[in-house]
């Protein structure tokens, strides 16, 4: 396996929500090579799951994608914010819901190559339903669901975002071995 190590680096672009990086490498024989990523703060992806094996998800229109996407509550960590108040906060203000048990089942890469993005799936239990807090350009509906439907629904692609296909498929495993 080759061992490049990093020469150089410096920002090129930052926004709200992005930073690219310019990465110089180098490997053992002294080639270079240059690399440009992108990194996104961390990210939690919630699953508030109900007694009776039930998840909530959301529906929104994502512009990237053209479409309305089927995904669980998903959101920026802060500066300065724990992964679970993170968690607590993006559930309260996405859904309007309130979580007594909050526990992180996953780590995750969200992408390896040019993408880099840590995220964190909460598994929510204990519910408490109340009102949400929209950011004024989110547009987002609460759809509940058994999981298996939810499982379902993964298989056959409708639901493709890749921290909800993770998180719903360790949830039918967590239930499956009766550790839910």
């Amino acid at each position: 396996m080759s061992q490049w190590r990093i020469v150089s680096q410096k920002s090129v672009f930052r926004s709200q929500l992005f930073n690219v990086r310019e990465l110089v490498f180098r490997n053992k024989r002294g080639t270079k090579k240059i690399h440009h990523i992108a990194q996104r703060d961390t990210v939690v992806t919630i699953f508030p799951l109900t007694d009776k094996y039930e998840v909530y998800l959301i529906s929104q229109y994502r512009y990237m994608l053209e479409k309305t996407a089927l995904e669980a509550v998903s959101g920026y960590v802060e500066r300065k914010e724990t992964t679970i108040a993170a968690a607590k906060r993006e559930l309260k203000e996405e859904v309007g819901i309130i979580a007594h048990q909050l526990e992180e089942i996953a780590r995750i890469e969200m992408a390896g190559s040019v993408f880099k993005s840590r995220g964190h799936i909460f598994l929510a239990k204990g519910l408490e339903m109340g009102e949400n807090n929209l950011d004024g350009d989110e547009e987002i509906s609460l759809v509940k669901m058994p999981l298996d439907e939810a499982v379902k629904k993964v298989m056959t692609g409708e639901i493709n975002h890749s921290a909800s296909v993770i998180g719903i498929l360790m949830l039918d495993k967590l239930r499956r071995d009766k550790k839910l």
